[in-house]
């Protein structure tokens, strides 16, 4: 983990992005707020989401309109894992519960894992929060875009683990 001083007022965020899901699993590497708590190294700081391969942002009846959660919560919910909910403890605990810090243009090793593959895509993308108020929006959220220059990630068929970069 690197220092505090380095971490502190910036924040990277990493979200996966899906439109019209209905596939369930999860990032592992970088660890999405909802799978964190899994992790040894965060136990008794973040709470274990037990459904965390299922998040789906409300259902496809609230993403068709194109309402959802930025981080995969109900739109018309609670906001577990947006900056400050239960799942999201940065602005509370900081440096102890980022579960990865990436260099500005450097390539980021993936890994996802599906328990339900329904086909579809990826898009990933990265949020920097400034401070401990800030908020993640769908307009801070940069498209990363992968060595061939897709944004898309096509799934392979596999209920499995996916390494990418």
């Amino acid at each position: 983990m690197q220092s505090s001083a380095f971490l502190t007022p910036v924040a990277l965020i990493m979200a996966m992005m899906v439109q019209d899901a209905s596939a369930h699993g999860r990032l592992l590497v970088p660890p999405h707020r909802g799978y964190i708590g899994r992790l040894p190294q965060f136990n008794g700081l973040v709470p274990i989401n037990f459904g965390d391969h299922g998040l789906s942002a409300g259902g496809i009846g609230q993403t068709r309109g194109g309402k959802h959660g930025i981080c995969g919560d109900r739109y018309s919910g609670k906001r577990l894992h947006e900056t400050g909910g239960e799942f999201a403890k940065f602005p509370q605990l900081r440096e102890k519960v980022i579960g990865a810090c990436y260099a500005p243009g450097s390539t980021m090793d993936l890994q996802v894992q599906l328990t339900a593959n329904h086909m579809g895509y990826f898009e990933f993308g990265l949020c920097k929060l400034n401070s401990l108020n800030d908020k993640e929006t769908e307009d801070c959220f940069k498209t990363l875009v992968q060595p061939n220059g897709e944004k898309d990630w096509k799934l392979p068929a596999g209920n499995k683990v996916f390494n990418m970069q």
